[in-house]
Order: structure tokens, then C-alpha cells, then sequence
């Protein structure tokens, strides 16, 4: 089992996301990934990962969505946690808006590892508890926290 809490930098939780739609959450959570120094060539990635929503969305509903995609050149599998109190359309499997966003990248040929960071947070995230306890935190500390210790 993957410990997305090993994964995660507090760099890359923004607990307010400005996007109102599906592209700009992406586009926003890459650019945190950026920023942090955790991914190059940006737009391929914003590219590559809405490609991947062409296929199918990544709205899991309950509010969640977790956009994902395997990258030519990532140097690791990372993630970017976004929040939006106003929630973002994500065409999710129960037509609600995405207000928790995890963005997961990773290099290709590393599919065991990323269907296991995916497993892990889909586990994560399946009790409604976590999802409002998520909502409340004040800050990235605390969202870091919280999932701590829901993996303890």
C-alpha cells in the first residue's frame, strides 16, 4: 500500500482553488506541482491529463475528483490536493461538483506503483467523514494531518 501522506508536499495543497471548471483545476494544480520544482513542461501535462479526462472523467462523486495520468518524462509519481468551496463541474458520476481535487502524475512504466497511489486514495477518501473533515481544515498542516492519521 502506497502512504499518500509520503507523497504529498505541504507546497502542494491549495485550499482555494479559483478554477470554475474542470480545465483550470487541472491547469491550477499543475501549476502548484510547478512551482514546487515536481514537474516540467507544463502545459504537455495540463495536455496529457485532459486528454485522459476525454476518456473518461475522473469525478468520482461525493465531491472528489482525482485526475490522473501517466507522463513521458515525469521524474516521480506526485500529487497536488486543490479545494474549491464553490465546487468545480467535473462531469462526475453523480453530475455534483468536484469540491476536492487530487491530482496524481507519474513517469511512465511505473503502472504498479500509480495504480497503487490511485488504490490508496480512493481508500482514503471513501468514509464522508474524511471528505467534510477535509472541507473544515484551515490549513495545509492540517489537511497533511488529517491524512496521517487516517492512514495510522
Amino acid at each position: 500500500m502506497v502512504r499518500i501522506s509520503e507523497i504529498m508536499d505541504l507546497r502542494c495543497i491549495k485550499l482555494e482553488l479559483a478554477a470554475r471548471n474542470k480545465e483550470e483545476a487541472v491547469r491550477e494544480l499543475v501549476r502548484i506541482l510547478a512551482d514546487a520544482g515536481k514537474v516540467e513542461a507544463e502545459e504537455r501535462c495540463v495536455a496529457e491529463v485532459m486528454a485522459r479526462e476525454g476518456i473518461a472523467s475522473t469525478g468520482i462523486g461525493q465531491g472528489i475528483a482525482i485526475p490522473h495520468r501517466l507522463i513521458e518524462g515525469a521524474g516521480e509519481i506526485v500529487l497536488a490536493v486543490g479545494r474549491s468551496e464553490f465546487g468545480v463541474p467535473f462531469n462526475s458520476i453523480d453530475g455534483k461538483p468536484a469540491h476536492l481535487v487530487f491530482l496524481i502524475i507519474g513517469p511512465q512504466g511505473r503502472n504498479n506503483e500509480y495504480l497503487k497511489t490511485l488504490s490508496s486514495l480512493s481508500r482514503l477518501l471513501n468514509e464522508r467523514k474524511m471528505f467534510v473533515a477535509l472541507m473544515r481544515a484551515r490549513t495545509a498542516d492540517e489537511v497533511m494531518e488529517l491524512i496521517r492519521e487516517r492512514e495510522n
